[in-house]
């Protein structure tokens, strides 16, 4: 049997929300969000079989953008065609008043955690419905794994580029026709290329580290600008770009002469 819930939505926070959400579409078109009393987990992944490409997360203040204070237990929704969802709620954007109701069930595994089948949100005059896709549709994923599985405490090793490096290798890679560009540290330089085309020197390590990766491009726009530098975390399988408000873990083909 499915129930109700409504909650107020902060205006403000709810604009926050739509910022994010419209970023995790970036990695794909189904959002995950799960939502308990002190923090609300966003977060998309790309999976090809067991891999993970790609994930990226936010973890924000429930009640900056939503009244849950009387609301006890946790609640999981799946977004799909997320960016046409982000589309319609740029519409109430502007909006004084806004609320969001969930139509959920409880999950047949927690009885703290209820699903959400449906969500509706209303404005002053618009109401956007949208249906939650299925459980199953996204690896689940709580912030307490998430938490153990980013330690950068686990790292290898890792490399800073400044944002002015990194535009520009944005820049160059719309340029140029492959798909991936190559990271080379040569006895501690760090150097972006693409084949034949242009190459990069973005940092020097304190060491006589050697060591080859191969990174997407598309995953290039999947990281956040908005900084004076960037860290890029190399674990076992991984990098990791962490921020303040977000995390990007991006797989990479490697090839480590030592380590």
């Amino acid at each position: 049997m499915s129930n109700k819930v409504k909650f107020k939505v902060q205006t403000i926070g709810f604009q926050n929300l739509i910022t994010k959400l419209n970023d995790l579409t970036k990695i794909s078109d189904i959002i995950k969000m799960k939502i308990d009393k002190e923090n609300t987990l966003l977060y998309s992944m790309l999976v090809s079989g067991q891999t993970i490409l790609a994930f990226k997360s936010y973890l924000i203040n429930t009640n900056d953008f939503i009244d849950y204070d009387n609301f006890e237990h946790s609640i999981d929704i799946i977004i799909p065609n997320a960016k046409k969802f982000v589309k319609n709620l740029n519409f109430l954007k502007n909006c004084d008043k806004i609320n969001i109701e969930f139509t959920y069930k409880e999950s047949p595994d927690d009885d703290t955690l209820m699903i959400s089948r449906s969500v509706h949100i209303k404005g002053d005059r618009l109401k956007i419905n949208w249906i939650s896709g299925e459980h199953y549709d996204v690896r689940d994923i709580n912030k307490n794994t998430l938490k153990q599985r980013l330690d950068l405490k686990n790292k290898k090793w890792s490399f800073e580029i400044n944002i002015s490096d990194f535009l520009d290798i944005k820049k160059l890679s719309n340029i140029n026709k492959d798909k991936v560009i190559m990271i080379n540290i040569n006895s501690g330089d760090v150097i972006f290329s693409e084949k034949a085309s242009w190459e990069l020197k973005v940092d020097s390590l304190h060491d006589d580290k050697n060591a080859n990766l191969m990174l997407n491009k598309r995953f290039l726009n999947c990281i956040n600008d908005d900084v004076d530098k960037i860290e890029f975390n190399i674990f076992e399988s991984f990098m990791l770009i962490k921020d303040n408000e977000s995390n990007l873990m991006l797989s990479f083909e490697q090839d480590f002469e030592d380590d």
